[in-house]
C-alpha cells in the first residue's frame, strides 16, 4: 500500500496532528495483522464495514474501516516530528512480511531513543 494524496489535515484541541490519507488499495485484515505486532488494534466486526483503531503510544493512532481507501493517522503532539513518517514506514514494511517487522522494530528503538533524549533523564527511567 501507497499514500496517493493527504485530503486533510488539522490540529486537535489536544494537540495533535490529525491527517486523512487516501491509499492506493483497500486497507485488509492482513495489515491489520501487520499492526497487532507494533501497538493495540481494535476492530468492530459487527458494522456494515469493519471498523478499526491502532494505537501506538507516544506514536500514532490509526482509524479506518477495511476494504476502505480512507483512513486517519493522528500523530502525538509531543513527538510528532520523530514519528512524522511512522505511517508510511508501516505501510513499507508491511510488504516484506517477517524481515519488514524485525527492520520497523529496529527503527521503532531507535525513535525511542530519541525520544528518551529529548524527555531528558529523569523521565526516561520510568
Amino acid at each position: 500500500m501507497r499514500i496517493l494524496k493527504s485530503i486533510q489535515t488539522k490540529v486537535c484541541v489536544d494537540g495533535s496532528l490529525m491527517k486523512e490519507y487516501v491509499l492506493d488499495e483497500p486497507l485488509t485484515e492482513g495489515f491489520l495483522k501487520f499492526l497487532e505486532k507494533f501497538g493495540t488494534v481494535r476492530s468492530l466486526e459487527q458494522l456494515k464495514k469493519p471498523y478499526f483503531s491502532f494505537e501506538k503510544e507516544q506514536f500514532i493512532s490509526i482509524k479506518g474501516f477495511v476494504g476502505d481507501c480512507n483512513v486517519e493517522v493522528r500523530y502525538k503532539k509531543e513527538f510528532q516530528d520523530l514519528v512524522a513518517d511512522y505511517f508510511h514506514l508501516l505501510l513499507f514494511y508491511e510488504r516484506e512480511g517477517e524481515r519488514g517487522i524485525a527492520k520497523l522494530k529496529g527503527v521503532e528503538e531507535s525513535i525511542r531513543d530519541k525520544m528518551k533524549v529529548r524527555m531528558g533523564p529523569s523521565d526516561g527511567n520510568r
